[in-house]
């Protein structure tokens, strides 16, 4: 057997120009050349790419077999105590657990009105701008949302310090942007140990002074994880788990709803379902379950703009696939995301569409935009959850416009697949009393 063909790519930059834009969409268009195997090269980092629906099977099914997590996520958890990405069998099943627990909707639902006051004020803050950034709001309001409800507390104040450490270990472990050696930059190392320090802080205040709520938050957890032999995790991995949320959730969160307030900018029919039934009644938790048009809203922007289009891995036990020889030691990306743009998954799929049929996709792991198998993303629920309410909270308060009416979008895939700088909007006012 032959290794996968390789990608047309241009000399010394390789497939880079394109991966570093709309990287979906280039998986999507490779897969229609060259088949559900091909090989692509970015500067210094090459992969074999497996694409298609028999791509998705076979993670979900011998993923955990043939492949480690450790190469393309070893660095977060050398960075920051993050272990559950490169654990394997047992073990990451048992962190797993301990993990969901802390980013359960349950605690959404506990601290819902601490959520939705915060929220609410900091859309507020909105009004009157003529090209507010979209991208950098959403990523300020997502990282209030995830630490109220997963600490009962706010970390506005280390934001800044937050995103700019950890969107840098993505871009040097996982992206390949920048080398190794970045990751020793002064700068980036005082980030580094603050936000230690400030995990390590948060646990020991916890500890002293338990919450007067009584909710058993992302917190508690970490303080009380033990191992899969029920030894007690050293407090590297403890701080590890306090950090999970922000880390994972803040850019998926920002991300999704950037690309739901596009969606809504392009088609002016689903703008105006969406708002008929945000302005409806009082937006309580409960009340989340019962709002198709939103819900599908969240759908169909995974499904087109979705926040993880490919899961990295390295292939630790050679295999077959689709007659092609795939060799240990090979790093690998399954694009499980491609399945979204073939018509004979999602009909018509370059239409933007609220009111498709998810639930057949998802069990057949072809609606995939939180990956498949033993990693597939702990905040979906959440995440889903969440992207609800803050279009509803958006839609209820405010009215949005584009800055610049006919700007096409410019997707780019630093450090994960977003709108960019350029994209701004006009704020108005509260458009109705809440």
């Amino acid at each position: 057997m032959t290794l996968p063909p390789a990608a047309p790519g241009i000399p010394v930059l390789g497939n880079a120009l394109r991966m570093m834009g709309d990287v979906q969409q280039f998986f999507v268009d490779t897969y229609r050349e060259m088949g559900p195997a091909f090989r692509v090269r970015a500067l210094n980092q090459a992969f074999v790419i497996l694409a298609g629906e028999r791509a998705n099977r076979f993670l979900l099914e011998r993923g955990d077999e043939v492949f480690s997590s450790e190469e393309s996520f070893g660095g977060l958890n050398r960075e920051f105590g993050m272990r559950v990405h490169v654990l394997r069998g047992r073990p990451h099943r048992h962190l797993r657990k301990v993990l969901a627990t802390g980013l359960s909707r349950d605690l959404l639902a506990a601290r819902w009105d601490e959520v939705v006051a915060e929220s609410e004020r900091l859309l507020d803050d909105w009004r009157g701008q003529s090209a507010l950034p979209v991208v950098d709001r959403f990523q300020r309001l997502a990282a209030a949302q995830l630490s109220i409800a997963l600490t009962g507390s706010s970390s506005a104040a280390r934001f800044e310090t937050l995103r700019s450490a950890f969107e840098l270990v993505l871009d040097v472990t996982i992206a390949g942007k920048w080398p190794a050696a970045t990751l020793r930059w002064p700068p980036y190392r005082r980030a580094r140990a603050e936000i230690l320090a400030f995990a390590r802080a948060a646990l020991q205040e916890r500890q002293a002074s338990p919450r007067p709520d009584g909710v058993r938050d992302l917190l508690d957890r970490a303080l009380d994880a033990a191992d899969e032999n029920g030894r007690p995790y050293p407090m590297d991995v403890r701080a590890g788990i306090a950090l999970q949320g922000y880390f994972a959730g803040i850019n998926t969160l920002a991300y999704l709803y950037s690309f739901m307030l596009h969606a809504l900018l392009q088609h002016p029919e689903v703008l105006a379902r969406v708002t008929a039934e945000a302005d409806a009644e009082q937006l309580t938790f409960s009340r989340l379950r019962s709002m198709p048009a939103l819900q599908g809203l969240a759908l169909e922007t995974l499904r087109v703009y979705p926040p993880a289009p490919g899961s990295a891995r390295t292939v630790i036990k050679g295999f077959e696939f689709a007659g092609y020889r795939i060799d240990a030691g090979r790093r690998v990306l399954v694009a499980t995301c491609v399945p979204h743009q073939l018509p004979e998954h999602f009909p018509d799929p370059q239409r933007f569409d609220i009111d498709r049929d998810f639930g057949s996709a998802r069990k057949a792991s072809v609606y995939a935009p939180f990956s498949v198998g033993s990693h597939t993303c702990l905040g979906a629920g959440m995440t889903e959850v969440l992207s609800v309410a803050t279009m509803g909270l958006l839609l209820r308060r405010l009215t949005i416009s584009p800055s610049r009416a006919g700007r096409p979008m410019r997707i780019t895939a630093t450090p994960g697949p977003n709108p960019g700088r350029r994209f701004t909007v006009a704020v108005e006012g509260r458009r109705m009393a809440v």
